[in-house]
């Protein structure tokens, strides 16, 4: 890992900060060589797979003021020999090497006002991938994937004890033969939290997830998930 970084302050007293990155990281394969045999034939594994190596350029910017915040990246990535779970025609399921190069864009933005926090998020993906055969139909994972991924988030606090949240989530989902349904999707997310005085480490929280299309696959040829109500507490020490 490398990184080049210029800060400065600004007008606020706060930090801006330009960087330019690099990384490389290198994984060994592992439930892709092992996790099928020849007497599966729906969940193929790959006892001779190598091992993938991943490369990162990252160019970004971030600005701290008193209320609000901004961020954003731009990056490309080289992925060789990465393994994935893929298909042919036959729809069964096999480890594939791949050789993927991803283009990038992030960015990030929150602005508070009184008890009020609203966060703005966007990214953009594109994918050039080679699985050096010409019969492979699809991805599973690799290239399942949003184009366009939008969210909203706001985060309203009425007393010191009591945090209310809500997430908004918008994709645009790469097209995928195994799909069916839509490849636009929306999701909400709604909680409240309750941090009771007397005991600082506890929390006790009300959620409820709305996927506001129910047909969504998030995996490909799985059926998409419905409605949730959560209730629980957390305790930290």
């Amino acid at each position: 890992i490398s990184k080049i970084s210029l800060s400065q302050f600004n007008k606020s007293g706060l930090k801006d900060d330009f960087y330019l990155s690099y990384s490389e990281s290198s994984q060994v394969a592992g439930y892709g060589a092992i996790g099928g045999t020849a007497n599966n034939p729906y969940f193929l594994a790959y006892t001779n797979l190598n091992r993938g190596v991943s490369k990162n350029l990252e160019l970004g910017y971030s600005t701290s003021h008193d209320d609000w915040k901004l961020s954003g990246a731009i990056f490309n990535r080289w992925d060789k020999d990465i393994f994935d779970w893929v298909y042919k025609s036959d729809l069964a399921r096999k480890v594939n090497h791949a050789d993927i190069d991803t283009f990038g864009i992030e960015a990030i933005a929150s602005f508070t006002f009184e008890k009020i926090e609203t966060i703005l998020g966007y990214s953009y993906l594109n994918k050039d991938a080679d699985y050096g055969m010409s019969d492979i139909v699809g991805s599973f994972y690799a290239l399942n994937f949003p184009k366009h991924r939008a969210t909203l988030a706001i985060i309203w606090d009425p007393l010191d004890s009591v945090e209310v949240r809500i997430d908004n989530e918008w994709r645009d989902q790469r097209n995928n033969v195994l799909r069916e349904g839509p490849d636009h999707s929306m999701y909400s997310h709604l909680a409240a939290s309750y941090y009771p005085p007397q005991y600082n480490d506890l929390e006790l929280f009300l959620a409820y997830d709305k996927p506001w299309d129910e047909e969504f696959q998030d995996i490909p040829g799985t059926p998409g998930r419905g409605d949730q109500f959560s209730l629980g507490a957390t305790y930290r020490w």
